[in-house]
């Protein structure tokens, strides 16, 4: 079976990028927070397409569990970014409109 990772090397350097921007987050950082929810829901829909790819080529070829694996994990992290950086940027959201 061809090496997937290669297939996805831009994917991949999207992941690591999504990674590195949310290592630095502050909670106070709302325009940051909101840039990166909306990137890590649009690479978790991009991850969701590629862990389809692998799914439907192990119909005709041999299975490739490793990469199945850690596509699904690629997935829950950047579901976790989201989700966290939602939240900063709700708060934010909130304590903009509070300060009325």
């Amino acid at each position: 079976m061809e090496n997937q990772e290669q297939l996805y090397q831009q994917d991949i350097r999207n992941f690591i990028d999504i990674v590195d921007r949310f290592k630095y987050l502050q909670d106070n950082d709302y325009t940051t927070a909101y840039k990166l929810h909306k990137d890590a829901l649009a690479q978790y829909d991009r991850w969701s397409q590629i862990l389809f790819e692998v799914r439907r080529s192990e119909l005709s070829r041999k299975k490739d569990p490793p990469w199945k694996d850690r596509a699904e994990e690629v997935m829950r992290v950047l579901n976790n970014i989201y989700v966290s950086s939602r939240m900063v940027y709700g708060k934010g959201k909130d304590d903009y409109e509070t300060k009325r």
